[in-house]
């Protein structure tokens, strides 16, 4: 070994001194990294047992906790195709009779085929189709009831056929528009004759007032918190009763509800006035702005078709000028987008500066100038509240013949077509346009009685009866009998769950000793092969619990207490007592049999 000039004084070979103090470092360093590497191994491996533990003891051992599970029933049909049936422990054992008369079946309705127009010149309907093409006027209110709870569809003049199936969809039937076939299905969701569902339709005289306020108020242009405003107040004047004496606690309650409609007349009169004025800008602005811009994008042409052909504007021939006409003309037309966009900034900005200008502004002024018209609206919107206060009392009008236009009839409470509301021919015959399926419940007859339900499954006696067809009077026999066989197979189950983890905690507890063994530093893995590097660290962690004090806790509780006994009646019993112990094997260490 050579000695170094840091060494030649004292004639020590320094480098090796060096070497030997990296090395002991190194080797403190990895102990601390084994250490860490077998904390992870082990707690994963206790990780994966504690999972195991959780499983035996939520799926096999609380089974076995229950009185119920040794009381299971088993039954049996002599017709399973057209009964399945499960039996609980309240099921009473010995044979019962049923009879299927009949399933239980949710309300169809298909409509007739929809088309605009009669005639030879009828076309068929889209999904897009408005209603008003199809007979039903703006203002109708086409309603769905069930159950005494009923959905309303007010009509407008852009309502369209997708309007109506999302309306139906949402107030929770099954609803579909094919194009193909040009026809509407509705159905409810549940079975049952409670689910049958009524269709009518309607108009009100509140109705106009109604959308009159609407517009008014400018409820397409209110944010969602304003509308709920207005909604509030539009539904306190339904509900509240015109009272004449002013003083009254109605006349005051309809007046707060007015007054709110007021102010968002107010504000929507105030915001058309804002509007026209953004117009007289934007009409100002525009044209000077467009033209600005298609001067730029000109001159822009013309530069680069003067660079492209090394020439000046002065030396160009009349050739060259239309050429240059139709390059710009061809530019302006695909800059279009950017034009317009290029407009719509410079109306912004003459918008905003407008607005920013301290008053008097063209907006103040105006407002200023169009007061009469302000107070006119909100003296409108406290009229037409008044009217849509008085016209909410008033019965509605009963208009389901126009339900015909979307392929409709008229529907009663309980789902059939009301005859005297579909419309007649000439001869006086109702016209039935629609295609229904009434709803209906499942019956039955066990043990001589006679049950409906609004579904095809049963609960009855401690049975569950799943109805898959009608037996036509046949009568079906069901056998209940205790099921050993299932209690058997319930216990057998959880011994052979218990045994499976008790082997691999013993294996765990019981390893083989891996002295010798550590973690592999990074350059003892390099020196050797994947399968060499997995066969010696499976050797470590399979030894990782060996001894283990937890583990072993463990294992002695679960074996102390499955061998155990119980006093019942005076009576002890324990697991030998069934006939499962422990093999006299102590090899097997404890494992039951």
């Amino acid at each position: 070994m050579p000695v170094r000039m840091t060494g030649m004084i004292s004639g020590m070979d320094t480098e090796s001194l060096i070497k030997g103090m990296v090395d002991a470092q190194r080797l403190k360093n990895k102990r601390v990294e084994d250490k860490q590497t077998l904390l992870g191994w082990k707690q994963d491996r206790w990780k994966e047992l504690n999972t195991k533990l959780y499983k035996l003891y939520t799926a096999d051992l609380n089974k076995m906790r229950l009185k119920s599970s040794y009381m299971t029933k088993k039954v049996s049909s002599t017709n399973e195709d057209l009964v399945t049936v499960n039996s609980k422990v309240n099921a009473p054992v010995g044979s019962h009779e049923l009879t299927i008369d009949a399933l239980a079946r949710s309300q169809y309705v298909t409509s007739g085929v929809i088309k605009v127009g009669t005639g030879d010149t009828a076309t068929e309907a889209k999904a897009s189709t408005k209603l008003t093409e199809l007979g039903v006027d703006a203002g109708t209110l086409i309603n769905l009831t069930s159950n005494g709870k009923t959905a309303t569809l007010e009509v407008t003049d852009k309502t369209t056929i997708t309007d109506f199936v999302n309306f139906a969809k949402g107030a929770g039937y099954s609803a579909n528009f094919d194009e193909t076939y040009g026809r509407l299905f509705i159905s409810a969701k549940s079975s049952g004759t409670k689910s049958a569902f009524q269709i009518t339709a309607t108009t009100s005289t509140a109705t106009a007032p109604k959308n009159e306020l609407l517009n008014i108020t400018g409820y397409s242009y209110l944010t969602a918190e304003d509308k709920k405003k207005v909604d509030a107040a539009i539904a306190t004047l339904a509900a509240t009763e015109v009272n004449e004496d002013k003083e009254s606690e109605a006349a005051k309650v309809a007046k707060v509800a007015i007054d709110t409609l007021k102010v968002f007349a107010e504000k929507e009169a105030k915001r058309i006035i804002a509007s026209n004025v953004d117009e007289e800008i934007r009409a100002e602005v525009a044209p000077g702005a467009q033209k600005a811009e298609e001067d730029r994008i000109k001159q822009l042409v013309l530069e680069e078709y003067l660079e492209k052909n090394e020439t000046t504007e002065d030396k160009l021939t009349d050739e060259q000028k239309a050429e240059i006409t139709k390059l710009q003309d061809e530019r302006i037309a695909a800059s279009a987008d950017r034009i317009k966009y290029a407009v719509k900034d410079a109306v912004d900005i003459a918008i905003a500066e407008e607005k920013a200008k301290e008053a008097p502004n063209r907006y103040t002024l105006a407002e200023e100038a169009n007061q009469m018209a302000i107070s006119d609206a909100m003296d409108q919107a406290g009229t037409v509240a008044a009217t849509y206060q008085a016209n909410s009392k008033t019965a509605q009008t009963d208009v389901s013949s126009v339900l015909k236009g979307i392929g409709l009839d008229a529907l009663k409470a309980d789902g059939s077509i009301d005859v005297d509301k579909v419309g007649k021919d000439e001869m006086g015959n109702p016209i039935i346009v629609s295609t229904v399926v009434a709803a209906e419940d499942s019956k039955i007859t066990y043990n001589g009685v006679e049950y409906s339900n609004s579904s095809n499954v049963i609960n009855i006696n401690g049975l569950e009866l799943t109805l898959n067809g009608v037996s036509n009077g046949e009568k079906i026999h069901l056998n209940v009998s205790n099921n050993s066989q299932g209690v058997y197979d319930t216990v057998k189950k959880f011994i052979s769950s218990y045994n499976d983890i008790l082997k691999e905690m013993n294996d765990l507890y019981y390893a083989d000793s891996a002295k010798g063994y550590n973690p592999l530093s990074d350059d003892e893995k390099a020196a050797m092969t994947d399968k060499q590097i997995e066969k010696w660290e499976d050797k470590i962690k399979d030894s990782i619990l060996r001894r283990d004090s937890t583990l072993g806790s463990l294992l002695d509780a679960m074996k102390s207490v499955m061998q155990s006994s119980v006093e019942v009646d005076g009576s002890n019993y324990s697991l030998s007592s069934f006939g499962i112990m422990t093999s006299k094997s102590y090899s097997e260490k404890g494992l039951l049999h």
